[in-house]
């Protein structure tokens, strides 16, 4: 398993990397916008586990949303791309909205919460998470490579803190029914090692134009721990969240494309709050 899991990492990373360097905006965006159309293709089958179908479909429409987006972002001028633009922040502030105030509440409920019975809801919510996910890391993206990929390690460096603190201290269980491995150890020790991160970027300005000093300039340092922190925070309610949905059908990943990882959605679950808060807190400062 650790075998498998290494190979397809480095594979991912191989991919990753070149992508990120030297595509352009649009190339990135069309590539990413295929990732999310596999993401929507896993969340459908947390919806209709018994109706494959319905997932395709769901995935299928999300990937021509994105594509029209992008179209639109880019064929559009003047006033008809402004009115595209403050639609899409619309939605990334209905995203936000539902990971900052809906999600805790769903999340309070475990294993009570019915998928069926909130079916538009979650479907409703999905076509949001990931338009507004596509437009943040648009934005995100136009900003810079570094600006992109400091923001990405928010949840990366949030998890990795998480997993190797749990090891060590981990004592007392954050979420026992929907996540019986993540500790409140854990999640704390994520969290500080992502401030740690955003401090020494803002202070030594280790990377150029990277979002921890843009927040710590837009700002001020201690807006910028607090932030750091709300962040971090989010990421872990966006693993929990998927962690929440995959227990309510039984199975213990998203699917089975990323061999040793489960699925898109097992990579990017704490990424889905994270990007498009951080894109609104950009265009605060811009």
């Amino acid at each position: 398993m650790l075998k498998t899991r290494v190979i397809t990492a480095s594979v991912l990373l191989a991919c990753f990397v070149p992508i990120l360097l030297f595509s352009s905006v649009i190339t990135f965006s069309l590539i990413v916008s295929l990732v999310i159309a596999l993401a929507a293709w896993e969340w459908g089958r947390f919806l209709w586990p018994e109706q494959k179908y319905n997932a395709i479909y769901f995935s299928l429409f999300t990937q021509l949303l994105l594509i029209l987006i992008l179209i639109l972002l880019h064929q559009f001028e003047g006033q008809e791309l402004g009115a595209v633009q403050q639609n899409l922040q619309v939605i990334l502030w209905i995203s936000a909205i539902f990971w900052i105030f809906c999600v805790p509440f769903i999340l309070r409920k475990s294993l009570q919460f019915s998928i069926p019975k909130n079916i538009w809801l979650l479907t409703t919510a999905g076509l949001v998470i990931f338009v507004s996910d596509f437009y943040a890391l648009i934005l995100l993206r136009e900003k810079g490579i570094w600006f992109v990929l400091t923001v990405l390690m928010i949840a990366w460096v949030a998890d990795i803190g998480a997993y190797f603190t749990g090891k060590k201290w981990g004592k007392h269980k954050l979420a026992p029914q929907i996540s019986p491995g993540k500790s409140r150890e854990g999640a704390i020790g994520g969290i500080f090692m992502v401030c740690m991160i955003a401090l020494a970027c803002n202070h030594y300005n280790i990377l150029m134009n990277d979002f921890f000093s843009f927040i710590g300039n837009g700002y001020s340092v201690f807006s910028l721990i607090l932030i750091s922190v709300f962040l971090a925070s989010m990421s872990v309610i966006g693993d929990l969240f998927e962690s929440q949905l995959k227990r309510l059908i039984g199975v213990k990943d998203s699917s089975n494309l990323l061999p040793g990882h489960g699925g898109v959605l097992d990579r990017l679950d704490a990424l889905l709050p994270v990007l498009p808060i951080a894109a609104l807190l950009m265009m605060g400062i811009s």
